[in-house]
């Protein structure tokens, strides 16, 4: 459970991402907007807790299904408090932590050296 909660701090509460855009309008995002930023499962990697052996983490995460990057929001939590029965539908707007949070404690539990 320690770990969810340390997936939680990964992007900081700004965990937003965008699941239909492009991996190309993904990179473009990063390169060229002061609000998107890149986060690559090595980066997720390094905020596993201490005893996590990363080359583990980071083949385990992309063996089951996690993506090599996604490009977050670093600026603000995109819609926090909202109603919106989109938010989350696997289509657009998504929260990392709620997405991959699951993967996340499974890799550290697997890691573990």
């Amino acid at each position: 459970m320690a770990s969810l909660v340390m997936f939680a701090g990964v992007a900081s509460s700004h965990e937003c991402y965008i699941s239909s855009r492009s991996t190309r309008g993904d990179l473009q995002a990063g390169l060229n907007s002061k609000v998107w930023s890149v986060l690559t499962v090595s980066d997720l990697a390094g905020f596993a807790p201490p005893g996590t052996d990363a080359a583990c983490f980071e083949a385990y995460w992309l063996a089951n299904g996690g993506p090599a990057s996604f490009t977050v929001r670093s600026d603000k939590t995109i819609g926090e408090g909202s109603s919106n029965p989109n938010l989350s539908d696997g289509k657009g707007l998504e929260h990392a932590e709620d997405v991959y949070g699951g993967l996340f404690f499974n890799a550290v539990v697997a890691c573990q050296v």
